[in-house]
């Protein structure tokens, strides 16, 4: 914000374009004065080379009568033009501050030899046509104006200054041979400039103090006017403004400007600002109204939330509730539902043993029976672990993985299943998959249930792979478990992960499973610090891909059973 006001301005402004106009003037008083100046002294110059020409005139004129006798008898009185013209030049310089004399390049007496401005005015009038040449001199102790004026050969000149050359003329000296119009000397005028230009400095100071006094006029003219016309109008209107900040509820109103000092922009303004104060007050009015209504219905409807708040609070609360037995529902039925799978599957496998060797019919009944009874309790298993998981009660035993055990457990599991559905199943071992630190019954659910899920969504004729690799420098191990069956649409692929989702309806009546196996793969592989992706299209079978660190998962995924450090144990072909 500017902390100039607008009076000091607007006379800084004035200030600095009436400083500018007074050198303006004065230089332009300077350069007429001095031209003008001038020009006097070159007039008074040339009246007196006039008035010494008229003497010189008379004397040649009258030449003839002073040198003949009243009988007509020549007699020479010693009396001629240079010698008059000389004579009335030195009384009158010796009785002034002017001087005047004659001068010439060949002048018969040695005093009346040119000095250097006298030898230029002579060489520039043998060299061109001007009769007259003029100057400032400074070159002596006083400045002085200088002048000089060609005198050119007359009829009456000849006598003296004619031809033929070297032929002695009445006066006894030799005749220079000159023609009439040549130039034979010149009249130089000499006249101090002191006198002249102190009254020319007088005459640009007296000009300067009046062109002054104006200017001040003028300036405190204008600085009244603005005074009473802008800067007060402006002041009463900031302050009114300033009122209205302070106290935006008061209702203010200018009075107007005096008729004297009135204009049409100041009235405008200040009507407009009454206008404005007229409508302020009353939307303030209305605004304290208006935040009176709104202040009463935030109000309500902060107690409407705060009640809302509440039962949304027990609503939550009795959600956890639900949640909770939900889980513990899970938990319960599927520990309870194990052990008599487990037994079915026992006393299964000692009926097989019973079984006579040529009845194969029975044979095939019981394996069915325990092939249903292992994938119910696979299923089983997967609701268990998944309500584990979702109650946080779940634990890593983290211990050092020979992978190749797990998925050689894993296909020994899966393969009379694939053999079933004529589906070729392999298992591909890369070079270099080093020992993982991880959980060897998580890492087998994984794999299992891919696999699983690949034979049960593959058709009859098909084939399931199981691909083992490393990645980011042995940093990382990937296992790839791919199949060539229906495949999922692009848009489906994020669904197949949440719990008790399917593709859609007709896959569980075509196909079966509880929905939980994609679901459990996807939490077992954050645990173990790792992912899983998905690559799919319909028609051309899906490819999960896991990928899991080598050095284990992060300490912070690790449960409170996990072993670690010291603990830590390795397990070989024969762990299971």
């Amino acid at each position: 914000m500017s902390r100039i006001g607008f009076k000091t301005k607007v006379v800084g402004l004035l200030a600095l374009f009436l400083v500018a106009l007074l050198v303006a003037f004065s230089l332009w008083t300077l350069d007429s004065q001095r031209q003008s100046t001038e020009a006097g002294i070159l007039s008074q110059s040339r009246m007196l080379a006039t008035e010494m020409e008229a003497v010189w005139e008379f004397v040649s004129v009258n030449q003839r009568t002073i040198n003949y006798a009243s009988d007509g008898a020549y007699e020479y009185k010693g009396l001629h033009c240079a010698i008059a013209g000389k004579s009335v030049a030195s009384l009158f310089s010796r009785q002034s501050d002017e001087s005047i004399r004659f001068t010439s390049l060949t002048p018969r007496n040695a005093s009346n030899a040119p000095d250097w401005f006298e030898r230029e005015a002579l060489a520039h009038f043998a060299a061109s046509s001007d009769t007259e040449y003029y100057g400032f001199d400074t070159s002596g102790d006083t400045p002085r104006f200088r002048y000089v004026r060609a005198m050119p050969v007359t009829e009456h000149c000849v006598e003296c200054h004619g031809g033929p050359a070297g032929e002695l003329d009445p006066t006894g000296a030799p005749k220079e041979g000159l023609a009439i119009g040549e130039v034979a000397g010149g009249m130089s005028v000499s006249i101090p400039t002191e006198a002249h230009f102190q009254a020319m400095g007088r005459s640009i100071l007296r000009n300067i103090l009046f062109f002054l006094g104006i200017v001040a006029c003028l300036a405190v003219a204008i600085y009244a006017a603005l005074s009473k016309m802008v800067s007060r109008p402006l002041l009463r209107l900031g302050e009114s403004l300033r009122h209205v900040d302070r106290n935006p509820s008061d209702h203010i109103q200018l009075e107007p400007v005096s008729a004297l000092y009135a204009s049409r922009e100041t009235d405008d303004l200040f009507e407009r600002f009454n206008a404005m104060s007229d409508r302020l007050t009353r939307l303030y009015r209305d605004l304290e109204g208006q935040v009176r209504d709104r202040t009463n219905q935030l109000a309500s409807a902060n107690a409407q939330l705060q009640e809302q708040s509440c039962q949304l609070a027990a609503i939550n609360e009795r959600l956890k509730r639900e949640s909770q037995y939900k889980s513990d529902f899970l938990a319960i039925v599927s520990h309870e539902l194990r052990t008599p799978l487990t037994s079915i599957l026992a006393f299964t496998e000692l009926m097989e043993q019973e079984v006579p060797a040529g009845n194969e019919r029975v044979r095939r009944q019981l394996d069915e029976v325990a092939r249903n009874a292992q994938t119910l309790l696979e299923m089983v298993s997967n609701i268990l672990e998944t309500a584990r998981i979702q109650a946080g009660s779940e634990r890593l035993n983290i211990e050092l993985v020979e992978l190749s055990d797990v998925l050689g457990m894993v296909e020994a599991s899966m393969r009379p299943l694939a053999a079933k559905r004529r589906i070729d199943l392999r298992v591909d071992f890369g070079e270099g998959v080093p020992l993982l630190s991880s959980d060897w019954e998580k890492l087998r659910r994984i794999v299992s249930n891919l696999v699983s899920n690949a034979i049960k969504f593959t058709d009859p004729g098909g084939w399931v792979r199981v691909d083992v690799g490393v990645a980011d420098e042995g940093g990382t191990v990937l296992i790839v478990v791919s199949d060539n069956g229906i495949g999922i649409p692009p848009d489906k692929h994020s669904l197949v992960f949440e719990r008790f989702t399917q593709e859609n309806m007709s896959t569980v009546r075509s196909y079966g499973g509880s929905g939980l196996g994609l679901s459990l793969v996807r939490d077992l592989c954050r645990m173990l610090g790792g992912e899983v992706r998905l690559e799919s299209e319909p028609g051309k079978g899906s490819a999960f891909t896991v990928s899991l660190p080598t050095a284990g998962p992060p300490a912070c995924q690790v449960g409170d059973g996990a072993a670690k450090g010291d603990g830590t144990s390795f397990r070989g072909s024969d762990g299971g």
